[in-house]
C-alpha cells in the first residue's frame, strides 16, 4: 500500500474509531441513568412504604386516638422546617457528592430498621392490651401495681425513641431528595449533554463540561436531558407514592401489623446495599459527579458568602421558589383534610378511592406531558420554563375556581342528603373532575420551578437554596394542618377551602411577578 493510500485511509479509520467511542459514551450514559433510576426507585419506595407503615402501626397500637400520629407529624415537619437549610449547606460544602448520598441512605435505613424493631418490641409487650389504654392511664392510678408502672414507663421511652427515629428518618429523606433532585440530576444532565454534543462534534471537552457545572448545571431549555430527567424522577416518586401504600395495606390485611413491621425492616436491610451500589456506580460513571465541589467563598461572586435566608431572598429565583413552596398550604387536593371532609359529608370511600386513583393517573401523566411540552417550546420561546410554569399555575387556578364553587354549594347543614353524590351529581362531577385536572397544572408548575432553580442558582449554592425552600414547604404544610385543626367543623371547611383557593391566587401572583422581573432583566441585558 502506498503512502498516499495510507494517508487517505487514516481519516476514515480515525472517524470509525471516534464513532465507536461516541457509541460507548452513549451506552455509558444510558447505563448511568438506569442505575440512577434504580437507586431513586428504592429510595422513594422504602420512604413511601415506611410512611404508610407507621400510620398503620400507630392506628393498631393506639386505637381511638390521633394524638401519637399527630405528634409525630408535627415533630417531623418541624424538624424539616428547622434543619433543611443546614442539610443543604452541609451538602453544598461537602467535596464528595457520593459521600452525601451515602450518609443519607445509610442513616435513613438504620432509623427505619431500628424503628421497626422497636415496634415489634412494643407489640410483643402489649400481650393484647391496647397501647392507648396503657399510655393514657395515669401512673398515679397504678401505684399499687408496680409491674404496670414499669410497663408504662417502658412504653413511654419506646414511644419517645420512635419519635426521635421518625425525625431522623424524615431529615435524611429530605437530604436524599435534595441531593438527588437539586444536585445529581442537573449535574448528570450536564454530563449527558456533553456526551450528546460529542456525537455531533466528534469530541468531548471536559473544560466546557466543568464550566457548565460551575454555572449550576445545564442551561434552561437548551438541555433536553434535564427536563427529561426531572420528569422521570418525579414519575418514579409518584408511582411509589401510589403503589407503596397498596402493597403495605395488602400485607397488613393478610398477615397483620407485626408481620408488616418485620417485612419493612427486612426489605430495608435487603435493599440498602443495592441502593448504595447503584448510586456509587452512577457516580463513578459520571465524570462531573466525581469532581470535587468548589469550596464556598472561593468564587468571584460577591454573594458567595450569603447563607440561609439571605441567600434565598437575594436570589432571582426567590419568587418562583416561594410560589411552589406555598402549594403545600392549599387543601384543594385529595390530601388528608379534603378526604376527611368529603367522608364527613357522606361521600363514599369507594368514590373517593376511585377519584384518587384517577387523579394519580393524571399526576403521572403530567410527567409525560412536561418533557414533550418543553421540547416543543425550546425552539419557539426564549424561556420555556417560565411559559410552562405560568401556564401550569394558571390552569390550576382556572380549574380550582369551579371546583371550589361546587364544593361550597353542597349543603352542609344537618338536613344534608345522606348520599350527596346521588343528590347533587353535577356538583360531584365538578368537584372531582376539576380537582383532578388541576393537578396537571400543579405538577407542571412544580417541575418548571424545579428546573428554574436547577439552572439559575449556582452549583455551589443550589442545594442550600433548595433546603431553605423545603423550610417554607414544611411551614406551609404545618399551617394547612393547623387551619384544618382550628376550623375543624365541617361547616367551617368552606373557609379553609377559600383560604386554599386564595393561596393559589397568591402563587399565581408570585410566579407572574417572577416572569415580569426576568423579562425586564433580559431586556436590560
Amino acid at each position: 500500500m502506498s503512502s498516499a493510500d495510507s494517508s487517505e485511509d487514516a481519516p476514515l479509520l480515525s472517524g470509525n474509531s471516534q464513532h465507536r467511542d461516541d457509541e460507548e459514551r452513549i451506552a455509558v450514559n444510558q447505563g448511568l441513568l438506569w442505575r440512577l433510576y434504580i437507586s431513586h426507585l428504592l429510595s422513594t419506595w422504602n420512604m413511601r412504604s415506611y410512611e404508610f407503615t407507621v400510620i398503620l402501626l400507630f392506628a393498631k397500637a393506639f386505637p381511638g386516638t390521633l394524638l401519637p400520629t399527630s405528634l409525630r407529624g408535627v415533630l417531623t415537619n418541624g424538624a424539616t422546617l428547622l434543619f433543611s437549610p443546614h442539610i443543604g449547606r452541609w451538602v453544598d460544602r461537602n467535596a464528595s457528592r457520593f459521600h452525601t448520598i451515602k450518609v443519607t441512605i445509610v442513616v435513613q435505613r438504620a432509623a427505619i430498621v431500628l424503628g421497626c424493631l422497636l415496634w415489634l418490641v412494643l407489640f410483643a409487650a402489649s400481650a393484647g392490651e391496647s397501647k392507648r389504654q396503657r399510655l393514657l392511664t395515669p401512673p398515679l392510678l397504678l401505684q399499687q401495681q408496680q409491674q404496670q408502672q414499669q410497663e408504662y414507663r417502658k412504653d413511654m421511652v419506646i414511644l419517645a425513641i420512635l419519635m426521635v427515629l421518625g425525625i431522623i428518618e424524615r431529615t435524611c429523606a429530605v437530604g436524599n431528595t435534595l441531593v438527588m433532585e437539586r444536585d445529581w440530576v442537573p449535574t448528570i444532565a450536564c454530563e449527558t449533554t456533553s456526551t450528546q454534543a460529542a456525537v455531533s462534534s466528534g469530541s468531548l471537552t471536559m473544560t466546557a463540561t466543568r464550566s457548565a457545572s460551575s454555572r449550576g448545571g445545564a442551561a434552561e431549555g437548551s438541555v433536553p436531558a434535564l427536563h427529561a430527567l426531572n420528569a422521570t424522577m418525579r414519575r418514579i416518586d409518584l408511582i411509589s407514592k401510589i403503589l407503596a401504600p397498596v402493597f403495605v395495606s395488602a400485607l397488613a390485611i393478610r398477615r397483620g401489623e407485626q408481620y408488616l413491621a418485620g417485612v419493612t425492616a427486612a426489605m430495608n436491610l435487603a435493599t440498602v446495599g443495592i441502593e448504595l451500589v447503584t448510586a456509587k456506580s452512577a457516580w463513578e460513571s459520571c465524570n462531573v459527579l466525581k469532581m470535587e465541589r468548589r469550596g464556598r467563598g472561593k468564587g468571584p461572586e460577591e454573594d458567595e458568602e450569603r447563607e440561609g435566608l439571605m441567600l434565598y431572598f437575594s436570589s432571582d429565583v426567590c419568587l418562583a421558589s416561594l410560589s411552589t413552596a406555598l402549594q403545600s398550604f392549599s387543601v384543594l387536593s385529595l390530601s388528608g383534610p379534603m378526604t376527611t371532609y368529603l367522608l364527613t359529608r357522606n361521600y363514599s370511600l369507594s368514590l373517593i378511592t376511585t377519584a384518587r386513583t384517577a387523579i394519580s393517573a393524571i399526576e403521572i401523566g403530567s410527567t409525560l406531558i412536561f418533557p414533550l411540552a418543553t421540547s416543543f417550546l425550546i425552539p419557539r420561546v426564549r424561556s420555556p420554563m417560565a411559559v410552562l410554569g405560568l401556564s401550569g399555575v394558571t390552569l390550576q387556578l382556572a380549574l380550582l375556581i369551579p371546583c371550589f364553587i361546587a364544593l361550597v354549594s353542597v349543603p352542609t347543614a344537618d338536613n344534608a342528603p345522606l348520599d350527596p353524590a346521588a343528590a347533587f351529581p353535577g356538583y360531584t362531577v365538578l368537584i372531582f373532575v376539576f380537582l383532578g385536572l388541576s393537578r396537571l397544572g400543579h405538577w407542571t408548575h412544580n417541575m418548571a420551578v424545579q428546573q428554574i432553580a436547577q439552572t439559575h442558582v449556582s452549583a455551589q449554592q443550589r442545594v442550600e437554596f433548595s433546603g431553605v425552600e423545603m423550610t417554607f414547604v414544611s411551614a406551609a404544610e404545618i399551617l394547612r394542618w393547623a387551619s384544618a385543626a382550628v376550623w375543624n367543623r365541617p361547616s367551617e371547611f368552606k373557609g379553609v377551602a377559600a383560604g386554599g383557593l386564595g393561596s393559589v391566587v397568591v402563587i399565581w401572583g408570585l410566579f407572574a411577578a417572577f416572569v415580569v422581573l426576568q423579562n425586564k432583566k433580559t431586556r436590560s441585558n
